[in-house]
């Protein structure tokens, strides 16, 4: 039920947006995914410089890498995620 409340107040929120506003909150979405992607791409691609081992660490040992890695990582693919579903929602209103 709680959900379903939550749902509601979402949906509420969302009947009030403006619909002439609604082309240039697509715009600004659709950039900022764009850029998203874009940044993204760019870490991925120079993930072994920015993720590799360093000489001039100690203890850089594989686990603490990877840990590196993630703690980019999964808040950039979280923050996509929530970018993605906004703009589906701005695009069915």
């Amino acid at each position: 039920m709680a959900s379903g409340l939550k749902m509601n107040i979402f949906m509420h929120m969302l009947a009030q947006i403006n619909p002439v506003v609604l082309p240039a909150l697509r715009t600004a979405a659709t950039f900022f995914l764009i850029i998203n992607l874009i940044g993204g791409t760019y870490i991925f691609r120079n993930r072994h410089r920015f993720f590799d081992q360093d000489r001039n660490v100690d203890n850089d040992i594989p686990a603490v890498r990877n840990l590196r890695m993630e703690v980019v990582m999964i808040p950039w693919l979280v923050l996509t995620t929530l970018l993605v579903i906004l703009l589906i929602y701005l695009w069915c209103v």
